[in-house]
This record gives structure tokens, C-alpha cells and sequence, in this order.
């Protein structure tokens, strides 16, 4: 473990800057004065008239071949002007360029080094020219690369495409709403580049030599692709059985935590850490790895209240309670892991935890017979790297909404390791237990992709009953649509018999909707149609101790199939007997009544189901209720709070009295007030806050008739709109 963390640092530090191979920027305009000998003053953005003027002066650009420089049109067009012809009047140019370099130095990692940039040429292109994808040959000694200054010009295209190791850089120095602005490209010698065509107006730049200047170890592009391949090849030497955490060097705010936000060299280093890992075939992901303490602040023996109770700027004296976890993940295509907490050395750092400033502190202050504590929050970028064997085998511990999205992404990549394989074949066999909210369930779709996929008919034959009803449950139409027509029809037979197996009421409206959409398919209708004749069987299985009452979906899918396949009368008595055989307001008003009001097209199943709430409702509506006659009330049988209902028995029962006063301390008056609220009867209460103690009055109301008539009142409606089916 030593060897390793020191040889993945030492490489890591080798990385500086954003670890570029090409840097483009953007500056604004400085005057150059370029004056060219023959020609004068240039004025800018460029003229086309100087641009004439300049062709006139400039030669044909030529490239190199070897050791020989070649005049060739389908190679290279466009005009050079050597750089002993250009004079610089404005003594702010060099302060200009000095500050590119320096800009230059950190995006491509050369901060250590001494760096000049010597005026080489003049370029000039019109249109129709170009340059072919090449090399910079080496022009002085200590050329290390190229450094492009596009002066403001009017043109189109001349794109600058720089490509190296399968990346590329392009550099459009053409913006038709900025003609003032200075554009900078610089890129190492190593790389190929070209000019794309240009369309219209004149492309005008400089070119200079980037060079080396002291003595010392030479300026090589060590890309990240050369930093990936030797991370690569120390994995490979120092395998480890729990992931490798590298932690880049800065710390982070989780809200404002991505790629992007990186900071200076940890842009580079997590850059190849991760191709490492992709070279290796291995998963990895950037993260934030919290480091949390909790401890006793140091006072020196006096304490200041702060506005919250606390000091969050107090030193830590002694600490009770610490712990490193990572917590946040950055996005990416590959899914991350459970959090987990791990142990200091099980981190490749370079440097010791927790010696900075916390991102985070709190401190909670005195707390009645406790003294303050204090809690501090690290956040430090890292990079996780975990092998595919590794990874099955976190897979069979993880939450199941992160199997759900590894078995999502296994899918789409269509890599999976025999490992990984096996432990997701267990967790669709044997796990997914956890509970979810409704709106995640079709994650679950995943599953059905993986088993068409894989090709794994055999499932189906070995799944238990509940682990089919489950998936069944869980899993949309359209991915059972996909199973139904992927399947042979013997082992589609086996599924449905599993599911008829006492199955839970959601499974068995699932099946309502997937009969529905599978009627709609020429290749499954035939399937739908067998399966509305056992739907009875379904409904006279399902596992439930209370009565059945399906969604209003539900009802909406039943009285569809009904009027679809006509599965005939005993059908119909038996899919309705144990909608009707129950008598539920609720259910009646909130769901059945509503559904049945909706429907546009008739069914024997509705009809039967409309005469069945009809006749409820007809009943309840010729018993309006009535006013009380008086101010008597019943007194609540309730054997808690007893003494409260025998202090009110006499006012409750009295016809006239419709206020009583109980003027008693607080507590008194706030128990009297918890039990009238949870005896439920027709007082209300109100606090009169004159002398003291206050009064808590008591005041009869008709809340019982008020209930009863609201309800009748929705009985009428709810028939009204029934008979008008």
C-alpha cells in the first residue's frame, strides 16, 4: 500500500496546470502599431485595401517536408511576411505578450519554466485559403511550441483544428460581433493542426516560437493520456481489495461541487485518474470525500454567547467523534456507489486531512446542563476508482434504486463482467425488496431490458410466485409488451399461472392495464383475450383481509376489457361481486361514482356497477337528516377524560344553555380543551382573555348535522349525475 500511494503521487505531481496540450483565449485589444516594411502603418481590423497592399510584400507560404521547405497549392495557400520585416510601435505590445505567456504557462502546465516567445512570422490568408493537418518542425533551439495572435479582421472560417491523442482543439478566431478583440492559440510542437478553408475576408496573425530559456529538464508534452498509461500500469502492479481514493489537493462546497469548478491542478489529475481507470477497464468517478469531526471547543475558561448560542470560529480542543465518508458524487454515465466510511489510510493523499479551514463549522453553544460543542465539515475533491469484480460485489449490498440504475447502465453499455453478471441475476432473483415511492417504480423496467437481453427465458420458469408478482407490479406495460412478445407462449402461460397465485390487489390492477395495451398489439391480442376469461380466478385470489376497492384505472381498464372482448354474464357477476359487495361512502364519492360518471361508452359492467350505486345512493337520499330540535347534546361514552364529560353532563343536556364558562388556570383549561377536541361532539371552544385566570368558553354547535347534510347533500349530486348515464 506505501508503494502504491507513493508511486500514484508521484505521478499525480508531475501533472500542473490544466494539463492542456492547447490553450485558446481571448483577449481584449491592445494597438500593436505593426508597421511592415514597404507597406507603413496597419490599421485595425484590417483593411481589404491594406490586405492588398500587404499580398504585394508578403511571398507565397511555403511548409517543410524533412529537411526541405516546399512550395505546394494543394497543401498549403496563403502569404508569410518574415518577421525582420515587422516593427512594433507601441511599446504595451511586449507587456502584452509577456502577460499571454504567463496566461500561456499555467493552461499548459509550465508555471516551473522559463518561457519566451520569439516573433517568427507574419500570416496572411484569403479566401480559398488553407493549411493541411501537420507539425512544427523545430525552428531555434529550445522550441518547445507555437503561440498563434490573431489580430482583428473581418473574415469567415480559417478555422484552427489542433489534434493530439485523439482530441481536438479548435480555435475560431472569426466573430462577426467582435472585430476589436485579440484571439490566442497555443500548442505544444507535438501537435498536428491545420487551417480550415477560408470563406471570406483576409485572416491576419502572428506566429511565434515558444522557447525554453533556462537550462534545466527539458519541456516535453507528457499528455494525460502518458500520466493515465503509467497510472494504468501501477494499478495493474498493486491490486487492492477495496477501492482506490485519490484525493486531488482542494476542498469543495457540495452545492457548487462538478467537473467544471475544478480547481488548478486537480483539473488534470482527475483527468487521468479517470482515463486510467477507463484504459484499465475499471469504473471510476469524481466525488467529494467528507471528513466530519465533532468535539469540545476551546474557551480558555470563558465563554462568549454568540447571536445562535455558539462560537463556529472556536478551536477544536478535544474531539469525541470522527468519521470519513463519501457523500456526494459527481454526474456522469456510470452509476456511483452506496455512501460509505472508510478509514484514513485506506486514502492516497499527499497531504494530511483537516489541517485547513473546515468548509463547514457549527457550534451549538451551552444547551441547559451540557456544554458547547463544536462541529467541523471537510469536502475535499477525490477520485474513486473500483475494479468490475469489486463492483458486483458492492452491487449485492447497495439500495435498490442503485442496483436498478447499474442493471439501466449495464444495459446501455452492454459491458458487464461474468461477476457483475451473476450478482445482478441474484438481485433480480432475490432481491428489490426495498420499499419505494410510486412515481420510481418504473425503473424497474430495467429488469425486463436485462432479461431479454441476456436471453434469460429461463426465469420466468424458476422465479417464485411473489418475485414474478413484484416485477409484475413494478414493472409498466410496455416493458411487459416487450417480455409477452419475447417469450414463447408456454412459458408465457407459466406467468400467468404464477400470478394467479394469490396475488396482492396492485398486481392484479396492473394486469387490468397490461390486458388493455396488450389487446391493442396484433401479436398479443389473442393473449389478452385468454387472459380476460381467467381475469375472475385473479380477482378471487388476491390476498387481502380487507375488501377490495380498485383505483378508478383500475375500473376504467375492467369496464374497457368489458366492452372489448364481451367476456359474457358470469364474467361480468363475477369481476363486480366484490366491488358491490361492500358499501363504502368514501368509495362511492372518491373513486367508483367519479369513474363511472366519466365513462362515455356503455358496458354490461357498468351497468351493473351503476345500478349498484344508484340503489346506495338512493337509500341514503331519502333519509335527509334533520336539525337537533334543541340545544340538548349527548354526552360522549367515552371513559377517557370522564370528569370533564361529568363537569358538562348537565349543560350538555340542557335544552336552553348554549355557552358554559370555565375559568381555571392554564393547564386546567388546556386539558378541558384536549379532551372536547377528541370527544368529538358538537362544542367549540374560544379563549376570553379578561381577569384571571382567562375563561375557556364552551359553545354548542350543530357540527354532527352540518357533517350529516354536507354528505347528504353530495349524495343528491353524485345520484344526479348517475341517472343521466
Amino acid at each position: 500500500m506505501k508503494q502504491l500511494k507513493s508511486s500514484i503521487l508521484q505521478c499525480l505531481q508531475e501533472l500542473k496546470g490544466s494539463g492542456k496540450f492547447a490553450d485558446v483565449q481571448i483577449a481584449d485589444f491592445v494597438l500593436p502599431g505593426l508597421q511592415v516594411e514597404g507597406v507603413g502603418d496597419i490599421a485595425f481590423p484590417l483593411q481589404e485595401f491594406q490586405a492588398g497592399e500587404l499580398i504585394k510584400v508578403a511571398r507565397k507560404a511555403p511548409f517543410g517536408k524533412g529537411r526541405d521547405t516546399i512550395l505546394d497549392s494543394s497543401v498549403r495557400r496563403g502569404w508569410e511576411i518574415d518577421a525582420d520585416k515587422l516593427n512594433f510601435a507601441n511599446q504595451q505590445w511586449s507587456q502584452f505578450i509577456n502577460k499571454t505567456i504567463e496566461k500561456v504557462k499555467i493552461e499548459l502546465g509550465l508555471e516551473e519554466y522559463t518561457v519566451e516567445a520569439n516573433l517568427y512570422k507574419l500570416l496572411l490568408y484569403e479566401e480559398g485559403d488553407f493549411f493541411l493537418p501537420h507539425k512544427d518542425s523545430e525552428k531555434e533551439s529550445g522550441m518547445f511550441g507555437t503561440l498563434i495572435v490573431g489580430l482583428p479582421s473581418n473574415y469567415s472560417g480559417g478555422e484552427l483544428v489542433i489534434h493530439f491523442e485523439g482530441e481536438e482543439v479548435v480555435a475560431d478566431f472569426a466573430n462577426p460581433s467582435d472585430h476589436f478583440s485579440i484571439n490566442i492559440a497555443a500548442f505544444y510542437a507535438d501537435c498536428d493542426h491545420e487551417v480550415k478553408p477560408l470563406k471570406s475576408g483576409y485572416r491576419i496573425s502572428l506566429v511565434y516560437n515558444l522557447v525554453q530559456r533556462k537550462s534545466g529538464k527539458k519541456i516535453e508534452l507528457k499528455s494525460i493520456h502518458h500520466h493515465a498509461d503509467i497510472l494504468a500500469d501501477i494499478i495493474t502492479k498493486h491490486p487492492l481489495e477495496k477501492p482506490y481514493i485519490v484525493l486531488l489537493g482542494h476542498q469543495y462546497t457540495p452545492e457548487n461541487f462538478s467537473y467544471d469548478h475544478l480547481k488548478l491542478n486537480d483539473r488534470c489529475r482527475a483527468d487521468a485518474l479517470l482515463l486510467a481507470a477507463k484504459k484499465l477497464g475499471y469504473y471510476s468517478k469524481l466525488c467529494l470525500v467528507t471528513s466530519f469531526k465533532a468535539g469540545i471547543p476551546d474557551y480558555d475558561g470563558y465563554y462568549e454567547y454568540g447571536e445562535d448560542g455558539g462560537d463556529d470560529d472556536a478551536l477544536m480542543e478535544e474531539v469525541y467523534e470522527e468519521w470519513l465518508e463519501i457523500e456526494s458524487w459527481c454526474g456522469s454515465q456510470i452509476p456511483h456507489l452506496n455512501t460509505f466510511r472508510f478509514e484514513e489510510d485506506d486514502l492516497i493523499t499527499s497531504f494530511e486531512l483537516d489541517k485547513d479551514e473546515p468548509i463547514v463549522k457549527e457550534s451549538s453553544g451551552y444547551m441547559g446542563n451540557y456544554g458547547p460543542d463544536l462541529s467541523h465539515w471537510y469536502h475535499y475533491g477525490a477520485v474513486v476508482i473500483w475494479s468490475p469484480d469489486q463492483n458486483a460485489q458492492f452491487l449485492r449490498d447497495s439500495i435498490t434504486l442503485l442496483q436498478l440504475e447499474w442493471i439501466g447502465y449495464f444495459n446501455r453499455s452492454g459491458q458487464v463482467s461474468p461477476k457483475e453478471k451473476k450478482a445482478v441475476d441474484f438481485i433480480i432473483k432475490k432481491g428489490l425488496n426495498d420499499k419505494l415511492p410510486l412515481e420510481v417504480h418504473n425503473d424497474f423496467n430495467v429488469v425486463a431490458d436485462w432479461l431479454t437481453l441476456q436471453d434469460d427465458k429461463a426465469f420466468f420458469l424458476k422465479a417464485e410466485n411473489e418475485r414474478l408478482q413484484l416485477l409484475f407490479e413494478y414493472m409498466s406495460k410496455e416493458s411487459w409488451q416487450k417480455i409477452w412478445e419475447w417469450l414463447p407462449e408456454k412459458h408465457s402461460s407459466l406467468v400467468f399461472e404464477k400470478l394467479a397465485d394469490r396475488p396482492g390487489k396492485k398486481a392484479v390492477e396492473k394486469l387490468f392495464a397490461v390486458i388493455r395495451f396488450m389487446a391493442s398489439n396484433l401479436d398479443t391480442v389473442d393473449m389478452a383475450k385468454n387472459q380476460t376469461a381467467a381475469l375472475p380466478q385473479f380477482i378471487e385470489n388476491i390476498d387481502e383481509k380487507d375488501p377490495i376497492q380498485f383505483t378508478a384505472a383500475a375500473i376504467s381498464d375492467l369496464i374497457w376489457i368489458d366492452r372489448h372482448f364481451s367476456p359474457g354474464e358470469e364474467w361480468v357477476k363475477a369481476v363486480s361481486h366484490p366491488i358491490t359487495s361492500h358499501r363504502d361512502w368514501q368509495y362511492i364519492h372518491g373513486v367508483l361514482g367519479p369513474q363511472l360518471s366519466a365513462e362515455k361508452k356503455s358496458s354490461p359492467l357498468l351497468e351493473v356497477l351503476l345500478d349498484y350505486c344508484k340503489e346506495y345512493l338512493r337509500k341514503r337520499v331519502t333519509n335527509k337528516p334533520e336539525p337537533p330540535a334543541d340545544w340538548s347534546r349527548p354526552v360522549p361514552d367515552s371513559k377517557h377524560y370522564s370528569y370533564v364529560w361529568k363537569m358538562l353532563k348537565s349543560f350538555l343536556e340542557s335544552p336552553v344553555e348554549q355557552i358554559y364558562d370555565f375559568k381555571r388556570v392554564k393547564a386546567d383549561r388546556d386539558e378541558v380543551e384536549y379532551a372536547l377536541k377528541n370527544g368529538r361532539a358538537d362544542l367549540k371552544t374560544s379563549t376570553i382573555r379578561k381577569g384571571s385566570p382567562h375563561t375557556l368558553r364552551i359553545t354548542k354547535t350543530q357540527a354532527t348535522y352540518d357533517r350529516k347534510f354536507k354528505k347528504w347533500q353530495k349524495d343528491v349530486d353524485l345520484l344526479g349525475k348517475l341517472d343521466l348515464k
